[in-house]
């Protein structure tokens, strides 16, 4: 049976709501119930756009839940548990390669902003060998991207014992604790364990332009019934953007970003010096070119997830709600 349907007849998780900022007022309007896969800086202008009344101010009441997989936001975004999901672009390509019911309508990071993070006593990929490696996915571009990279190491990546987790927490953890020699991480925690002296590998952001991170899916259904709201959401996200991006920002965004990841001020400072001002992976205009969804695509191909000569519908995405 094909991997994500497999995935996808697998217990779902159930939504747990996102903690919420105080509020006294909230917009009167369409209610959108939003998921998000981690508590991380991926979804950094979400935080913003609820901190700073973008959501409000764009009538929408915005509930924000914590869907704990990009698999598991498709599953309930098919499933209309949420009526919008973040998926990778990776897990969204691949349940469309297979049929899901779901539209692609903006895309909010534009790489892969990810590092291999290391003990500071590791030397050589080749001392991974027989070692456990943490991951966030089993089958993924960025899983590619490693597999490749090592093997220009000269090592197997299938000698090494790759473990995979989807919450970056968690991969944290397991490098923090001992029991993963390296791991996978975005930020705030590859920031956090460079501070607590774990060294940086590979940093994919860098050899990631043309593929996406984060994108914006939903069901054709919601998007003929609610056109107006999945435009108000984009233009807050593009608002939430803006502002990011806006330096004089700077010091409420690290708080912002410290509240909803749960990181103490320093991490989160370094992180938007690092994210924020450095790699700029955040694309205001919200755009997902076709040529993302075709690498994408071979990607899936390559790692088995679809057969050769599989090709995408042209309607799997729909870029008309974006801000214009």
């Amino acid at each position: 049976m094909l991997k994500f349907v497999r995935a996808a007849i697998a217990a779902l998780v159930v939504p747990v709501l996102f903690a919420a900022h105080a509020t006294t007022s909230r917009a009167e309007g369409v209610n959108v119930t939003i998921g998000i896969n981690s508590l991380t800086a991926i979804y950094w202008p979400t935080y913003v756009a609820r901190a700073k009344g973008m959501f409000a101010s764009h009538g929408l009441d915005a509930d924000v839940i914590l869907v704990g997989s990009p698999v598991s936001g498709v599953q309930q975004l098919i499933g209309k548990s949420i009526d919008i999901a973040h998926p990778t672009l990776y897990v969204a390509v691949n349940a469309l390669a297979h049929g899901a019911n779901l539209r692609l309508v903006g895309c909010i990071v534009n790489t892969l902003p990810y590092s291999m993070v290391a003990s500071p006593k590791l030397t050589s990929v080749k001392e991974l060998v027989g070692k456990p490696v943490i991951l966030g996915f089993r089958t993924d571009v960025i899983t590619l991207m490693w597999r490749e990279w090592v093997k220009g190491q000269g090592v197997n990546p299938d000698d090494i014992d790759q473990i995979y987790d989807a919450q970056a927490a968690n991969r944290y953890a397991a490098l923090a604790n001992g029991s993963a020699l390296a791991s996978m991480l975005n930020a705030p925690f590859d920031l956090r364990a460079r501070a607590e002296g774990f060294k940086t590998m590979l940093e994919f952001g860098p050899i990631s332009q043309g593929y996406a991170m984060a994108v914006v899916a939903a069901r054709p259904d919601f998007l003929a019934s609610n056109p107006a709201a999945v435009k108000a959401y984009l233009a807050s996200i593009q608002d939430a953007i803006d502002w990011l991006y806006n330096p004089a920002n700077r010091e409420e965004a690290i708080a912002i970003l410290a509240k909803d990841t749960r990181q103490d001020g320093d991490i989160s400072a370094a992180t938007y010096d690092d994210l924020v001002a450095r790699q700029k992976p955040y694309d205001r205009t919200l755009d997902l070119p076709d040529a993302f969804l075709q690498r994408t695509l071979e990607g899936v191909i390559a790692l088995g997830d679809a057969p050769k000569g599989t090709t995408l519908p042209a309607s799997v995405k729909d870029l008309t709600f974006r801000p214009q």
